[in-house]
C-alpha cells in the first residue's frame, strides 16, 4: 500500500464532499499496527481500510473504531482459508496437524496467520513458532509448529517439496497456485468465510459527516471515475453498508481473536 495508491481516491472524495463542506485529510499510511494504533489514539486517523483481523485488533486497542462498511477487493466480498499438504500425506482433517509442521506467509497476514492459528485453536490445537532447526517431539501429538515463508507462492512450494507439512492461506491464492504445483497438492480443510476488507471511521466523527462520506463511499463504484479510483486503491471493486449476516460473521471472528489473544485452545 502507497500514498500514490491512494491519491486518486482522496481526490475523488474531496471533489465530492467539498459542496457538503467536508474537508478530506491527509493520508496516514504506518509500517505496523503498532503505529496506527499510536496514530488512533492521537487522533490522527478519522477513517480506516484494513482486513478483518487488523481492524478488529485494533478496535479492541483502541476503543475507537466504528466499523460501517464492507470493501470488495480483487473481486472478492468474502474469502475462507484453505489448508493443504500433498496428495500422499496421511494429513486428513486439520486435528492431524498435531505434531506437524505448517507454513504461514508473515505474521501481519490475515488469511495466512491470524485466521488459520484460530482454526487450529478451535481444534484443539496448539500452535508455536519453530525454532532453528527444532521438529515437534513425539510426545507433542496437540502441538503444531509453524514457519513464515514471505510469500503465498513460497507456502506452496515448500509443502510441494515437503519442507513443512502443510500451509494455509485464502482460497484465491489457491486458485493462483501454478498447475505444476497445485496438482501434487490437495486441501483438506476450509475455514468459514471471511469479509473481504472494512472501512471504519473514528467514533469522534461527527454521524451527519458519517453518513455523508458514506453515501459517496457506497455509490463511488457506478461512476467510471470513481470506479477507477477504487480499482486503483489496493484493486477495491466497491464498498458496502453491513449486512446483520456481515455483522454475525464479524462477531464470530471477534471471538476468534479472543482465543487468539488469550493463547487458548477450544
Amino acid at each position: 500500500m502507497s500514498l500514490e495508491q491512494y491519491g486518486a481516491f482522496q481526490s475523488y472524495l474531496e471533489s465530492r464532499l467539498a459542496g457538503s463542506g467536508i474537508r478530506v485529510g491527509d493520508l496516514v499510511i504506518t509500517r505496523s499496527l503498532d503505529e496506527m494504533n499510536e496514530q488512533i489514539k492521537a487522533g490522527a486517523v478519522d477513517a480506516l481500510i484494513e482486513g478483518v483481523m487488523p481492524t478488529l485488533k485494533l478496535q479492541r486497542q483502541t476503543g475507537q473504531l466504528d466499523i460501517r462498511l464492507l470493501v470488495w477487493r480483487k473481486g472478492k466480498r468474502k474469502y475462507h482459508t484453505v489448508f493443504f499438504t500433498r496428495h500422499e500425506s496421511r494429513i486428513q482433517q486439520i486435528k492431524d496437524l498435531g505434531g506437524k509442521t505448517i507454513a504461514f506467509e508473515s505474521a501481519r497476514s490475515t488469511s495466512a496467520y491470524d485466521i488459520p492459528r484460530a482454526a487450529l485453536m478451535e481444534a484443539g490445537l496448539r500452535v508455536a513458532a519453530k525454532e532453528g532447526s527444532q521438529s515437534s517431539m513425539p510426545g507433542d501429538s496437540n502441538l503444531v509448529r509453524f514457519v513464515f515463508a514471505g510469500s503465498e507462492l513460497n507456502q506452496a512450494y515448500w509443502v510441494h517439496a515437503n519442507r513443512v507439512d502443510a500451509g494455509a492461506f485464502n482460497n484465491g491464492d489457491w486458485d493462483r497456485v501454478p498447475d505444476s504445483i497445485r496438482s501434487d497438492l490437495r486441501v483438506f480443510h476450509r475455514t468459514p468465510q471471511v469479509l473481504r476488507w472494512l472501512f471504519s471511521f473514528a467514533r469522534s466523527i461527527d454521524p451527519q459527516v458519517r453518513r455523508s462520506i458514506e453515501d459517496v463511499l457506497v455509490t463511488m463504484h457506478r461512476d467510471p471515475e470513481g470506479q477507477a479510483a477504487l480499482q486503483a486503491a489496493s484493486g477495491i471493486a466497491r464498498m458496502e453498508r453491513l449486512t446483520n449476516e456481515d455483522r454475525t460473521n464479524l462477531d464470530y471472528w471477534e471471538a476468534a481473536l479472543s482465543r487468539l489473544e488469550a493463547g487458548t485452545a477450544q
